[in-house]
């Protein structure tokens, strides 16, 4: 979708909201992007930390709040960089001050949330996307297309693995249910998402899990899928992990009839190997990348391409996709139970 057609040659201009980790990570790859990318304003909910990563960053004016920045006249894009339970009020926030926006995944926290923000964007003629870089990762590309092209054959089955063993304190956001804390919000997007891009949305779900012992969070969830056939072949399947209590392979497998591709990482991958044929005769072509910075240049650029081209939504990570993960996650959570101990149960779309 388009807006009047109009394009602009000035840099975008970028207002980053709050000044955490990963705020800090998207703002110095930004500042990689000089010709194209300008460092307007920072936000945070006090002036002394927002003053402190202006001048550390490089940002021309420092707010100590979000509707200071929301208001700001002189910003193109915000990238809402807040923790998850925060990603829906700041981005409604922003649209509503006529801003688009980049927001850090998950876009929110519900499929209804998700789906209210996108009529929103859309309501407003503002540009939309859910910050899922691994997305715009080329190697990811790259391997969508072998799998879609069906030069290997049919799509059987799909593994996707995405953990680590957490060993912070309990009020960390990744243990905090106040600040949506849990595996599959925070780690389990990214195998959704990867998913997504293989097979679409699952038409069943298996969940299994448990939770944190003391804050009741889901630490450690599995789903097994089920994805709708196509043109006569069986379904497909898949398998996901997100953990916080091990550490897997964090690796992406889709095993065709005639081949498989593997990604050597789930959120970052640098190596894609596609694998034709099988047993000994099977030839292996290996496919090698390496991104600038943090890794998420290629995903401001986007944004920006986008903005100058007047679209309110990118094609590497779409609404209907963002809302159909968002529609998963709400499933695999339901799966996995509400905090206790263990549960298991299926959900149908």
């Amino acid at each position: 979708m388009r807006l009047d057609g109009s394009v602009t040659n000035h840099r975008t201009r970028w207002g980053v909201l709050s000044t955490g980790h990963i705020a800090g990570v998207f703002a110095r790859d930004l500042a990689l992007l000089p010709d194209e990318a300008e460092l307007a304003a920072v936000a945070s909910r006090t002036s002394e930390k927002a003053e402190k990563f202006a001048a550390e960053y490089g940002f021309e004016r420092a707010y100590g709040s979000y509707a200071e920045l929301a208001a700001d006249p002189q910003i193109d894009v915000v990238y809402i960089a807040s923790p998850h339970h925060d990603h829906f009020d700041s981005a409604r926030l922003c649209l509503q001050g006529g801003k688009s926006v980049l927001v850090e995944k998950p876009l929110t926290t519900s499929a209804a949330d998700t789906e209210e923000l996108i009529k929103l964007a859309e309501r407003h003629g503002l540009f939309l996307m859910e910050a899922l870089w691994t997305r715009t990762n080329p190697l990811l590309r790259k391997a969508v297309q072998v799998v879609r092209s069906g030069e290997l054959g049919s799509v059987r089955h799909l593994e996707i693995s995405f953990g680590f063993r957490f060993t912070g304190p309990d009020d960390h956001r990744l243990l905090d249910p106040a600040q949506a804390g849990g595996a599959i919000w925070d780690l389990g997007v990214y195998p959704a998402h990867v998913s997504n891009a293989f097979l679409g949305e699952p038409a069943e779900l298996l969940g299994f899990g448990h939770h944190h012992p003391r804050t009741g969070v889901d630490s450690h969830a599995a789903a097994l899928l089920r994805f709708p056939c196509t043109e006569g072949d069986p379904a497909p399947t898949g398998s996901l992990l997100a953990t916080l209590e091990t550490d897997p392979a964090n690796r992406t497998t889709v095993y065709c009839t005639e081949g498989r591709v593997e990604l050597d990482n789930v959120v970052k991958p640098d190596v894609l190997k596609i694998i034709r044929g099988s047993g000994s005769d099977a030839e292996t072509e290996e496919v090698i990348t390496q991104l600038p910075g943090g890794g998420y240049t290629l995903q401001a650029q986007e944004v920006m391409f986008r903005l100058r081209s007047g679209e309110l939504e990118s094609p590497l990570v779409p609404w209907q996709d963002t809302l159909a993960v968002a529609r998963t996650l709400d499933r695999w959570l339901l799966a996995v139970g509400d905090g206790s101990r263990e549960s298991t149960r299926g959900v149908d779309r």
